[in-house]
């Protein structure tokens, strides 16, 4: 009979949590959606990247919506069952909450393996994709915005360049006049540069922007000065300062976590941590899930849900807030993000031992 409770109890779960995951994927679908077409709206990414960078940005939210699902999804099911009295009579056969917890841990914790597998290896991944695929998508974007047939002076009047055209997809410049000149420092010499055609790059390990121009030549020297010199390229870079299309914390969360578990960067610490801690994440919430489930017959149907959903979100913000104390140095890495997670076992054990409590007195429903 306990083998038919555990696949009964499992089905309810599950057909919960699947359909909360389900509802929220729409939701944060609709909210991403209508984001990233405001930003092909105004020019920012072209039309073409949308669905694509949603898919990507949907895998990654994934670590962050099943383990909230899961815990709605016990939620509902047991509810429910408390609600139809099946747990009562449940009860009476000798199922206590050891019993219950048996096929839900067993259920979080695969779901948590899981979980592991996607936050550590391959959310990194698909965040590097999108930042990349973010990255080329602005290339055309800034490149317009640099224009084309006049001259743009970039970092604070250290270059200047001209460009007579943009290719026909707008995706590089063509017949281009470059000159590097530090004002502040006019010892230093000056550089011309020409080139047949160029495009925009980004390094996405340390965010600098570039203009990577082809077929041209390189003149160094003096104003005035006979000393000069010539040298003809097939390819050469030029840094410039263009709008940030991969902020730091971006590039982040595409590092690879064997690189985060080598980096002394407090940082790289809080992420690392976070992406273990997200996973541990579907185990206490259930724990905490289970108890709060717990309803009388004369109880409002919702009353438990709405305070569930409440703790859940304090749990998500204090995750963040954790994250940001260790990356800032208010935490030590030694703590870290750690507390977070038993803050949900001290209160589910708190809320046992106030149902016993209030047993032995008399006062339960």
């Amino acid at each position: 009979m306990l083998k038919i409770f555990d696949r009964y109890l499992l089905r309810e779960v599950i057909q919960s949590g699947l359909a909360v995951t389900v509802v929220l994927w729409l939701v944060l679908f609709s909210d991403w959606l209508v984001r990233y077409l405001s930003d092909a709206a105004e020019g920012d990414i072209p039309g073409s990247v949308v669905f694509r960078l949603l898919a990507l940005k949907m895998v990654w939210f994934q670590t962050l919506v099943v383990p909230f699902a899961l815990a709605l999804g016990v939620m509902f099911g047991l509810g429910r069952m408390y609600r139809d009295n099946e747990m009562v009579v449940m009860s009476a056969c000798g199922v206590g909450p050891g019993r219950i917890y048996k096929p839900l841990l067993a259920c979080s914790l695969l779901v948590a393996l899981g979980l592991a597998v996607l936050s550590l290896y391959i959310s990194p991944s698909v965040q590097a994709i999108s930042n990349q695929l973010k990255a080329d998508a602005q290339q055309q974007a800034n490149l317009t915005a640099l224009g084309a047939g006049r001259f743009n002076d970039l970092q604070g009047g250290k270059v200047t360049f001209y460009a007579q055209r943009l290719s026909a997809d707008r995706r590089q410049m063509e017949n281009l006049f470059i000159l590097v000149h530090d004002r502040e420092r006019p010892e230093r010499p000056v550089q011309l540069l020409t080139a047949q055609t160029a495009t925009r790059t980004q390094d996405l390990d340390s965010g600098d922007d570039f203009l990577m121009l082809k077929n041209g030549y390189r003149y160094l020297g003096q104003p005035g000065a006979a000393n000069y010199q010539i040298m003809q390229f097939g390819e050469y870079g030029v840094r410039v300062d263009l709008p940030d299309v991969s902020p730091q914390d971006k590039r982040r969360e595409a590092t690879p976590s064997l690189r985060l578990l080598r980096s002394t960067d407090l940082w790289d610490i809080a992420e690392l941590q976070w992406r273990l801690v997200m996973p541990l994440s579907a185990i206490v919430l259930v724990v905490l899930a289970v108890p709060l489930s717990r309803s009388e017959p004369r109880q409002g149907r919702y009353g438990k849900l709405v305070l569930a959903i409440l703790l859940f979100l304090i749990y998500y913000n204090l995750i963040g807030t954790a994250q940001s104390w260790v990356g800032r140095g208010i935490l030590p890495p030694q703590i870290g993000l750690w507390w977070v997670p038993l803050l949900p076992l001290l209160l589910a054990v708190l809320l046992y031992r106030g149902r016993a409590i209030a047993g032995r007195l008399g006062l339960s429903g």
